[in-house]
This record gives C-alpha cells, structure tokens and sequence, in this order.
C-alpha cells in the first residue's frame, strides 16, 4: 500500500491534496497513473528525487509541479495534456508532483512558493 501525504500551499493556505500517494518503489514510480481515467479531487501523485514528467499513454491532462529539496516550487506546469512531454528535466528540482487540473490556479501558485506537508 503506498503512503500518503497531505499537501499544502503555504502562502495561501490552500489544500493541493489531502490524498497523495507517494510513489516511492520501482513499480510504483512505473506505473504512476497510467490506467487511470482521471484523478480525484483533493488526490495527487508526489514522485520523490524526480525531475522530469512525460505524459505517454495518459488519458487525461493534470497539473504538474516540481520542487525542491526544501519543498520550494521550481516550475508549475499547468493542464499537461496526454502525449506531452515537459521541456528537459527542471534541473533545480528534486521531486515531481502530479495533480488534477486547477490545482495549480486554485492555490495561485508560482515558482519560489513553498509548500508543506503532513
């Protein structure tokens, strides 16, 4: 069973996921959503020591944010559609974190926010 974070933005105070699976294994990190039609909201995928995303064989678009060893956002990449693959990984980031669509808008978040967890 994969564990779970509560994720949040600190200066708005705004909830990205209260339900977000860390994909911390091999098979786990493999398969990431693949297979699934959409994520919930409040639901997420984090990817520690990660720093690129691709979006091949998606079937819907999400969010995507990376961050930092301190949890500070490095890029925001909103509405990544199916087939897409980000720009070469973001350098500065060390995690990646996948979520449904508006999250990014709904928490008004930018590059240098932090975020927190529980």
């Amino acid at each position: 069973m994969m564990r779970e974070l509560k994720l949040q933005a600190i200066k708005t105070k705004v909830v990205l996921a209260d339900k977000c699976h860390v994909a911390e294994c091999f098979t786990d990190r493999l398969k990431g959503l693949l297979g699934r039609d959409r994520l919930e909201p409040g639901e997420g995928m984090f990817f520690p020591r990660c720093n690129s995303v691709h979006m091949w064989f998606m079937r819907f678009p999400i969010d995507v944010v990376f961050v930092d060893h301190e949890w500070r956002v490095t890029s925001v990449h909103e509405s990544v559609r199916p087939w897409r693959l980000l720009p070469v990984g973001d350098l500065r980031a060390r995690h990646a974190l996948e979520l449904p669509v508006g999250s990014i808008r709904r928490a008004e978040l930018r590059k240098g926010d932090g975020l927190c967890s529980s």
